[in-house]
C-alpha cells in the first residue's frame, strides 16, 4: 500500500487508544502488515527498476539521478498527504500526539524496508524477508498505477468505516 494509506489508517487505529500512545504506535506498525497483506496496486518507483546489466553511460547517470529526485518527491508528497490526512481526520486535542504516533509507526516499515535496500546490511534483511517475502500479498492487482491507488483509498475508506463501526457496535 502506498505511504498516505499507511499513515491514514495507522491513525485511525491508534485513535481507538487515545489514552495509551505506546499502544496507539505498536498497533499503528502492525496495522502496516495488514495492509500490506491485501492484493493491490502500488505507484512505480522508476529508480528501483533493474534492467538489464550494461555499462553506464553519461546520460544513463543523469536518467537515474532524475529518477531517484522523481522518487523521493513522490515518495515524500504521498507521505505528507498521509500525515495530514491522519491529522485532518484523527487528531485529538485532549491526546494531540496519539494520532502523530499511530501514522509514524505505520510508516516505519517501509523506512525500514527503505534502508534495507540503500545499504543492504545484514540486521535488516530478515525484516526485509519478513516484510515483503512473507507477509506482502504476491498478487498485484492489474490496474493502471492512477486506479490502484483510488482503490487503495477506496480499502481504506471501508477499512475505517469497519473499524469505527465495529467500535460503536461493541460500545454501544
Amino acid at each position: 500500500m502506498i505511504l498516505s494509506v499507511h499513515a491514514t489508517f495507522g491513525a485511525a487505529v491508534a485513535s481507538l487508544m487515545p489514552t495509551h500512545p505506546l499502544v496507539g504506535f505498536v498497533l499503528g506498525f502492525a496495522s502496516h502488515f495488514v495492509l500490506d497483506a491485501i492484493p493491490h496496486k502500488d505507484y512505480k518507483l522508476i529508480s528501483l527498476d533493474t534492467g538489464p546489466d550494461k555499462e553506464l553511460k553519461l546520460i544513463d547517470l543523469i536518467q537515474k539521478k532524475f529518477s531517484l529526485i522523481r522518487d523521493v518527491i513522490l515518495v515524500s508528497f504521498d507521505a505528507l498527504v498521509g500525515l495530514i490526512l491522519a491529522f485532518m481526520f484523527f487528531f485529538n486535542p485532549e491526546h494531540p500526539f496519539v494520532f502523530l504516533l499511530g501514522a509514524v509507526g505505520a510508516l516505519i516499515p517501509d523506512f525500514l524496508t527503505f534502508l534495507y535496500l540503500l545499504f543492504k546490511h545484514k540486521s535488516l534483511g530478515h525484516f526485509f524477508d519478513f516484510h515483503i517475502n512473507v507477509i506482502h500479498s504476491k498478487t498485484e492487482l492489474n490496474l493502471n498505477q492512477v486506479l490502484g491507488v483510488c482503490c487503495q483509498f477506496f480499502t481504506l475508506a471501508v477499512l475505517i468505516a469497519i473499524l469505527f463501526g465495529s467500535r460503536y457496535l461493541i460500545f454501544s
